[in-house]
């Protein structure tokens, strides 16, 4: 990777006195602090110039300057010339990121779809592929096959060489330990557990590649993003099918030895016992009422059902969305799964806000698209438990939380290494 050249600029405030010898180490160590601080105003802001580098920088001019041309050099940075004026009447320069300079990989290895996308140094993604696996337990090995094949096609329709790649971020349903294993049940991910992931798109690609567990990438994404930007205290819970949480405490996201945010402890949670979420309980307890109803076992309102209406007829059709749907048209078999999953919910949520204390709960995943629908339910469920009572927030960011996590581990990984 190329690196920031050495130069005579000083940086400003480090406190070396006029009588002061540098060190052949001394400036190409400051010389990389310096182009990381321009580096991280640009990929923050819109376009600045010398003066606006220096303000956030609190660099010199000549050095802002120096580091600038540089960066120029290498190709990261475009200049646009200013229409106020500085010295002398000339234009003032103004410097951004030069988002097509390189591109990065996400990936969401999800249990029942795979998402992957193309992004620019912008975070901007040019490029995406989204599929769904023909089952659920589709083996290790030829999951990680298709995703490299759907990248060779991404890159081929794009026109992107895999060269321009700077870096790749994956996102799988389970912990991840250090050595690049999943903590998967080999009945629920068969295969997984038994591969370094790091090396999964290799031969193919030999691109750094960063892996992380799911719950994880979506709270990093709703901080850059989404509904939690300037939290530094929030949990985000997966609420599609099975629960898991993303824990950023302090400004820090919070991994332990990989397993931090698992939820199989609600088995031992009163009124919860497992970690069966909103989607995956909607959908199943809604079939169940939807037959009620069919077979006449529950009593339909005067006009009928909406939820039988919205499956046609057919129970095992039901989906969570439906469901959702059909709780906002005030369907009363609807309605009555709908409390029975937000209570539970609620359980999961004090619990939770009790250990960690978040500012915020952000629910993640497909039914946070009905948070007008869940949030005030969950609301009310709180007031009635002795616990903490966060914010609570849907993510706007719907089932898409994880992949856009992916794409700022495998940014920050590729701006870390620019310099």
């Amino acid at each position: 990777m190329t690196s920031i050249g050495t130069g005579g600029a000083s940086v400003k405030g480090w406190g070396m006195g006029s009588g002061t010898k540098k060190t052949e180490a001394t400036v190409p160590v400051l010389r990389k602090i310096s182009a990381s601080a321009v580096l991280d105003a640009v990929i923050a802001g819109p376009l600045l110039d010398a003066s606006g580098l220096m303000e956030a920088t609190g660099l010199s001019r000549p050095t802002v300057l120096a580091v600038c041309d540089e960066l120029l050099a290498l190709g990261w940075l475009e200049e646009v010339e200013g229409t106020g004026s500085t010295r002398a009447g000339r234009p003032s320069r103004r410097f951004g990121l030069k988002a097509s300079a390189g591109y990065v990989v996400g990936i969401d290895l999800g249990a029942t779809k795979l998402h992957i996308c193309l992004s620019d140094l912008a975070g901007t993604v040019i490029a995406e592929h989204l599929e769904s696996w023909r089952d659920e337990h589709v083996a290790a090995p030829e999951r990680l096959l298709t995703v490299r094949q759907r990248i060779h096609s991404i890159l081929d329709e794009s026109g992107v060489e895999p060269d321009r790649v700077l870096a790749a971020g994956m996102a799988v349903p389970a912990p991840v330990r250090t050595d690049g294993h999943a903590v998967a049940l080999e009945s629920y991910l068969p295969g997984l557990a038994a591969l370094d992931l790091r090396l999964a798109l290799r031969p193919d690609f030999d691109w750094p590649l960063l892996v992380d567990n799911d719950a994880n990438l979506a709270v990093v994404a709703e901080r850059w993003l989404g509904v939690a930007q300037g939290i530094d205290d929030v949990v985000v819970l997966l609420s599609g099918e099975r629960l898991g949480a993303g824990i950023f405490l302090g400004g820090n996201l919070i991994r332990g030895c990989g397993a931090a945010g698992e939820m199989r402890f609600l088995q031992l949670v009163e009124g919860v016992g497992n970690t069966d979420a909103i989607g995956g309980m909607c959908r199943e307890l809604g079939a169940v009422a939807a037959a009620e109803v069919v077979d006449g076992e529950r009593p339909a309102a005067p006009g009928g059902s909406d939820l039988v209406r919205l499956c046609a007829g057919v129970p095992a059709d039901v989906t969570a969305e439906m469901v959702l749907t059909a709780a906002r048209n005030g369907d009363a078999a609807a309605r009555d799964v709908v409390d029975v999953v937000t209570e539970r919910t609620a359980r999961v949520v004090a619990v939770v806000a009790t250990l960690l204390d978040p500012q915020m709960v952000v629910l993640s995943g497909g039914p946070a698209g009905a948070g007008d629908v869940l949030l005030p339910l969950l609301d009310q469920a709180l007031d009635q438990f002795d616990a903490q009572h966060p914010r609570l927030a849907a993510s706007t960011l719907a089932d898409r939380a994880a992949l856009h996590g992916t794409v700022r581990i495998a940014l920050d990984h590729a701006f870390g290494a620019l310099i």
